[in-house]
């Protein structure tokens, strides 16, 4: 008689007591090798859910589940769930791990070098430690789990588990087959069930046949069915440990089916009734089909022509067979069609002589052919590819490859593993292009991992750069990007590395269009990594290297102009509540820039600190550092427009010594009415070695000043316009005045700018408007630091430049206003801003500090939006002197996510006596139809009435590429050229991922080559 299943659990949790009590006196017989003789070190487990239970001799076993992992020196040891046995003895802990694996995640031990996958693994560890759990959630459980009872048979396979209570027991009966003295486990075997139901494919009846064979054990039946059969094999969910196991469904559908299953009359009864047939899962159940064969599983489809099923173990075995598996991330399928496909496992796939493809086409645009194919989960592992959060990541293993472009071979690969949803296509882009810099081009960019086996952790991109300038010469590097989890905080970073053999020469605009390059041999080394630590720890470091001066600029002028500066760096950062420090170095690698080296500097920030009671705020910034401030030198080449530091920047020369400054700040914040009012005072003390004109520098800061906010809100319900799509109007409005008085002993003219003010770009820019633009001299009144220190940007306590401060007594003043109205459906409005403005203009108490004037820095910025699709923008600054620098834009946007976007502008930038600049600017993408989109872009100057620059492309759009042809001209190079790009496209377009080509940008844009 059966015991039911209910039954048996509760019995495995009253034996538990028998089966630990006899553990260490059997150890010696049939112990397990130590897997790992690394004693001194730690055993951590850790994952999301953990369970422990204690048994009365001091066995001490832990159950994690959910991204379990183990370590203990190089050994580390990843699976679905680790059940973890530790016992003391005289001077050690011996602990027993049993890993198990689950659909989606297979296990995982690496030691060192040395890297395992498989399924369920016993190991046997020693140390001098107990096992140290961080897991997220940890409870006690008063009886042993399920899951610890079998995972105790395989620790110790002819011993017994002890349970929690006191002393009821049962006799266990003795295995004959066993050694003398040793008794057989108490198995717990699950029993879920199987059903089967067969029906006719159509609505056409099939027609069924029998035959029964007495010769084998037990016998069997063999049922024929033809005429369209569908047959669907469905588990039945069970419950382990509280956790449901899902029903696995697998549908079968064919011409011609063939059954084998053990002999029951009923069975066949049930067939021709169209009732279920119900089974053990143990029970033979195999199946040959043949004939339009449709096999579902899962998201997994698989056709072919002749099929066997072998429902008892899971596995079959498919001729001329296509798979289609689908890619939640991306929203297609990959496919794998070969002569031969074999299914090893759930989720598991072996194809032979086969191809894969994520094209959707019949004839794929491009596809990998292999002489085998292993189609699996991949394993959620630190140093793999998968995607870590728990739920299945198919993987491609492609033996004897290579990639197909049409039918073109295009790269011989001996060995590919990559996830589906990234199909391992290992040209991640290449285009064409002639121009008169570089002349005929083609660059290409590779995706390493896809050209060898180097496993990389999840949300890494390594790639591999060739490029080839017929008027230059080839080039070589490489590039990379990534930001991950692992078990110390998430890392970010990016490297890029390239070398470029040059036999031309620079054009870099204007008057610098036939430089000749420092040396032939040029390239660039570009690192930039962040570790973030528990407590708030932080590592950061960068290395940046160039060859000379002018190759960024040449062959990479977006980063040269937008990226952050190339430098040399390395420190730490703690952040602990309203206090962050910091200590840092920073070297220099490129003369050819102006740098200031620490060697070192430590920063302490404190903010908002509140006092007496929170009536008062105090923050600060305390920083020391010894720093050598090196101007840039001259360029090689005399044509190179560089004027003399003291002429372009003079605020910067050879300076070095220790650099020291403490500020302090108090806030007391409080409200008077509708009015918030925010009296402050502030104090500083710095030390410099060396300034501009004397060396042993000390400067004495003190800063006081009153800001007054009123803000309002006036909501105006009734006013409607059909013309304006208006329906009510809310005015939120925000007014501000602030009195600042600061005075300093040290004038600014004496103090070195140690911190810097500018990127690299715009020093170089300075540098050459002196010869460009400027008579021999930068005027005062075009000079960064005064420019700077009139709008108070050196005044706030965590301001980067605190030298940036000098007598001065101004009256600032400011206006914000927003208006807001509904639109939507009726029953659920939504907010909208309608309009946006600010505006503001400072007073100067002394006119000599805003050379000879009482106002300036007036400044506005607009903003209506006509609709949801279209805006008018308008944005400028003002000064009243009459060498003053002045600016204004106007311009429409008009964005339409299915269709593209268009933006006209308008915008004057003068430099009094200097510079008088005129610029019409316009640019639009459209899409033209499903498959052409086109976008161009032109500047022309007014004033000078020329051309600054246009540029044209046409990009043909496809399931398999996207194909690039563009036409523009440089006119400040002299330059005109052509290009044709292609990038690999997986999965169907859609307008999200076609935003970015039509110039919607509703997110930060990745970084593209």
């Amino acid at each position: 008689m059966s015991v039911p299943f209910s039954v048996r659990i509760r019995l495995t949790g009253l034996t538990a007591a028998i089966l630990l009590a006899t553990c260490r006196s059997l150890c010696a017989q049939t112990d397990l090798p130590v897997y790992a003789n690394d004693i001194q070190a730690v055993i951590r487990l850790s994952g999301t859910m953990e369970q422990v239970w204690q048994s009365e001799d001091g066995l001490l076993v832990r159950l994690c589940q959910g991204r379990a992992t183990l370590t203990q020196g190089p050994l580390s040891i990843e699976a679905h769930q680790i059940v973890v046995f530790e016992q003391t003895t005289e001077s050690l802990r011996d602990v027993r791990v049993v890993a198990w694996e689950s659909p989606s995640q297979r296990v995982v031990v690496q030691h060192g070098d040395e890297r395992e996958v498989g399924s369920i693994r016993v190991l046997r560890l020693q140390s001098h430690h107990p096992v140290e759990s961080d897991a997220t959630n940890s409870h006690a459980i008063s009886e042993p789990a399920a899951l610890m009872l079998e995972s105790r048979q395989r620790a110790w396979p002819l011993q017994k588990l002890p349970a929690a209570g006191g002393g009821l027991s049962l006799a266990l009966r003795p295995d004959p087959a066993a050694p003398s003295g040793f008794d057989h486990p108490l198995q717990v075997p699950l029993s879920p069930t199987r059903r089967v139901f067969i029906r006719p494919r159509t609505s056409q009846p099939f027609q069924l046949g029998s035959i029964e064979s007495r010769d084998t054990v037990p016998p069997e039946t063999c049922i024929v069915i033809t005429g369209g059969v569908n047959v669907l094999v469905e588990g039945t969910e069970i419950t382990v440990d509280n956790e449901i196991i899902p029903a696995a469904v697998v549908d079968l559908s064919a011409d011609n089916v063939v059954i084998w299953i053990q002999s029951d009359d009923q069975d066949i009864s049930n067939i021709r009734s169209g009732l279920p047939l119900i089974q053990s899962a143990s029970t033979k159940f195999q199946v040959y089909l043949e004939g339009n064969i449709v096999v579902r599983h899962k998201s997994n489809t698989i056709r072919a022509t002749h099929a066997f099923y072998d429902g008892t173990n899971g596995r079959s075995l498919l001729l001329n067979a296509e798979l289609r598996a689908r890619i939640p991330q991306t929203g297609g399928d990959f496919r794998v069609r070969a002569e031969r496909l074999r299914q090893l496992g759930p989720d598991r796939f072996h194809a032979q002589n086969a191809w894969t493809t994520t094209s959707p086409y019949g004839k794929p645009g491009y596809r990998i052919e292999s002489r085998d194919i292993y189609v699996e989960p991949g394993p959620a592992v630190f140093g793999s590819r998968s995607r870590g959060d728990g739920r299945p990541t198919y993987w491609i293993t492609a033996e004897d490859s290579r990639l197909l472009i049409g039918d073109l071979p295009l790269l011989a690969i001996p060995r590919l593993s990559v996830p589906a949803e990234d199909p391992g296509i290992p040209i991640r882009q290449a285009s064409v292009r002639q121009d008169r810099v570089f002349g005929f081009q083609v660059r290409t960019a590779w995706d390493l991992t896809r050209l060898v086996k180097v496993d990389v952790p999840p949300g890494t991109r390594w790639d591999l750069l060739l490029d080839y300038y017929s008027l230059r010469g080839p080039a070589v590097g490489s590039e990379a990007l990534y930001r991950f989890q692992n078990r110390m905080g998430q890392v970010t970073g990016e490297f890029r590395g390239m070398y470029q053999y040059d036999g031309g020469l620079d054009n870099l605009g204007l008057d610098r269009r036939a430089l000749i390059p420092k040396d032939q041999n040029r390239g660039q080394i570009i690192a930039r990594h962040r570790q973030r630590l528990p407590d708030g720890l932080t590592l950061f470091g960068e290395i940046g290297f160039l060859s000379d001066r002018n190759y960024l600029e040449q062959y990479d002028e977006y980063r040269f102009d937008r990226d952050k500066d190339v430098e040399t760096l390395a420190g730490v950062r703690k952040d602990s509540g309203a206090f962050s420090g910091s200590l840092w170095i920073r070297p220099q690698l490129n003369t050819f820039e102006t740098t200031t080296e620490w060697l070192p500097r430590g920063d302490l920030y404190g903010f908002s600190v509140p006092l007496l009671d929170g009536t008062v705020y105090w923050s600060s910034h305390s920083s020391a550092g010894y720093a050598r401030l090196n101007p840039a030198t001259l360029p090689t080449d005399p044509a190179d427009p560089f004027s003399p530091t003291l002429a372009g920047t003079p605020y910067v020369l050879d300076a070095d010594g220790l650099v020291a400054m403490t500020r302090h700040r108090l806030d007391a914040p409080f409200q008077m009415g509708p009015v918030t009012v925010s009296p402050w005072i502030m104090g500083e003390a710095a030390w410099w070695d060396q300034g501009l004109l004397d060396s042993d520098i000390s400067r004495f800061t003190g800063s006081a000043g009153v800001r007054a906010t009123l803000t309002a809100t006036k909501v105006m319900p009734f006013v409607t316009s059909e013309l304006f799509n208006l329906n009510g109007l809310a005015h939120r409005s925000e007014q501000s005045v602030e009195w600042v008085l600061t005075d300093t002993s040290r004038p600014l003219a004496q103090i070195a700018q140690y911190n810097e003010i500018d990127e690299n770009s715009q020093e170089r820019l300075r540098n050459r408007a002196v010869l460009q633009i400027f008579p021999g001299l930068v005027p005062a009144e075009f000079d960064p630091r005064y420019y700077a220190v009139r709008n108070g940007a050196g005044l706030w306590v965590s301001a980067p430049y605190h030298e940036l401060v000098n007598d001065l007594q101004v009256v600032r003043m400011r206006w914000r206003n927003r208006l807001q109205t509904k639109v939507g459906p009726p029953q659920n409005p939504r907010i909208r801003d309608w309009m946006i403005w600010e505006t503001g203009i400072t007073y100067f108490a002394d006119p000599a500090d805003n050379f000879g004037e009482d106002f300036g820095l007036l400044y506005g910025n607009y903003r209506w939006n006509l609709n949801d699709r279209t805006s008018l923008l308008a944005d400028g600054t003002w000064d009243f002197f009459s060498n003053s620098q002045n600016y204004y834009n106007v311009g429409v946007l008009s964005q339409r996510s299915t269709r593209g976007s268009v933006y006209v502008a308008y915008r004057h930038v003068q430099a009094r006596h200097f510079l008088d600049s005129e610029i019409i600017t316009a640019s639009y993408s459209y899409r033209m139809s499903p498959k052409w989109i086109s976008t161009a872009a032109f500047s022309y100057d007014v004033g000078q009435g020329e051309s600054r620059g246009s540029s044209v492309t046409l990009s043909r759009v496809g399931l398999d590429w996207i194909i690039h042809m563009g036409f523009g001209i440089d006119t400040s190079k002299g330059n005109v050229g052509a290009a044709v790009s292609v990038e690999p496209r997986f999965g169907p377009p859609t307008p999200t991922n076609l935003g970015r080509l039509m110039g919607i940008q509703t997110q930060p844009l990745a970084r593209s080559r």
